[in-house]
């Protein structure tokens, strides 16, 4: 066989032995590249802050009972003032920050202290309603939520 014969048989659109792409095929590999780069990153981000989430949901779940704990606390002092619209006020303030720390420290699976902060905030609900009545039996509920609480603080972990 001869050279003229290998010739022959070559198909008749040949790639460009020159190694250059179209323009398209550029922007694509760039495009492709960069979206890569981009997963990348948000996955590293992820990944790496884990830890961190989970420190700032016990931060957040502990500043929710700090904050309803305080509002009891001061709903007691307006009971020993005999102030008893500041006290109900005081109670009524304390209920969103409990419902929410219950319902945060179920979703992180503590739930013997989830447990604890409904036992809080059903002794919340009861020293608002005696308090309204201006009744000072609303102190003893007070008291005993606000126990609740310090222990529910105490347990969770830091």
């Amino acid at each position: 066989m001869s050279a003229a014969d290998d010739t022959a048989r070559l198909p008749e659109a040949m790639p460009d032995p020159s190694g250059k792409s179209s323009p398209a095929v550029r922007a694509l590999i760039a495009l492709a590249v960069v979206a890569t780069l981009i997963a990348a990153a948000y996955a590293f981000g992820r990944f790496s802050t884990a830890p961190a989430r989970a420190d700032a949901d016990r931060v957040r779940v502990r500043m929710l009972l700090l904050e309803s704990r305080t509002q009891v606390l001061d709903g007691q002092l307006g009971l020993y003032a005999a102030n008893f619209g500041n006290a109900t006020q005081h109670f009524e303030y304390a209920k969103p920050p409990l419902t929410t720390a219950a319902a945060e420290l179920t979703r992180l699976d503590y739930d013997e202290l989830a447990t604890k902060v409904d036992a809080a905030l059903q002794q919340v609900s009861t020293a608002r309603d005696l308090a309204a009545k201006l009744s000072l039996d609303a102190n003893s509920r007070a008291g005993e939520a606000s126990k609740l609480l310090g222990e529910v603080l105490s347990a969770l972990p830091r």
